[in-house]
């Protein structure tokens, strides 16, 4: 085992070698029960080997589902990591409205197309084509808030 954590992979070697192991041992199991029950002659013989074989799928299914309950979380977490708008380690921004730049005017801009005006800096507006904006060019953003 490598022993890779982190983001990159959602699980751990621990959680694939006991998916490997629970799934193994359940198949087990369920094939004993189904190889027992097939060569029993009478029902009360038979019911002891479906037990055993339902205690095989059943230790099979909590085995599979720890290891996607596991993955879901890391996805989980992965997901709030690139969706929150400031990382941790950012510098906290002005308050809304108090970045005026040397002239006194604040400098607001709004993509091509779009209805909202954007401070510079913001989010939703990187990467795209920008052009300058006045405050009444539109409606404020709700991420920025120009």
């Amino acid at each position: 085992m490598t022993g890779r954590t982190g983001p990159d992979w959602p699980w751990r070697d621990s959680d694939v070698v006991m998916v490997c192991l629970t799934t193994i041992v359940g198949a087990a199991a369920f094939a004993a029960g189904w190889f027992g029950a097939t060569v029993s002659g009478t029902v009360h013989h038979q019911a002891a080997w479906l037990n055993l074989a339902v205690g095989g799928f059943a230790t099979s299914a909590v085995g599979v589902s720890l290891w996607l309950m596991r993955g879901r979380r890391a996805v989980g977490e992965r997901r709030v990591a690139l969706v929150s708008i400031d990382p941790p380690d950012a510098e906290p921004r002005p308050a809304p409205g108090r970045w005026p730049d040397a002239d006194g005017t604040r400098d607001l801009v709004r993509a091509v197309g779009m209805q909202r005006v954007h401070r510079p800096d913001c989010p939703l507006v990187a990467g795209k084509q920008l052009e300058r904006a006045d405050e009444d060019d539109g409606q404020p953003c709700g991420v920025c808030l120009p």
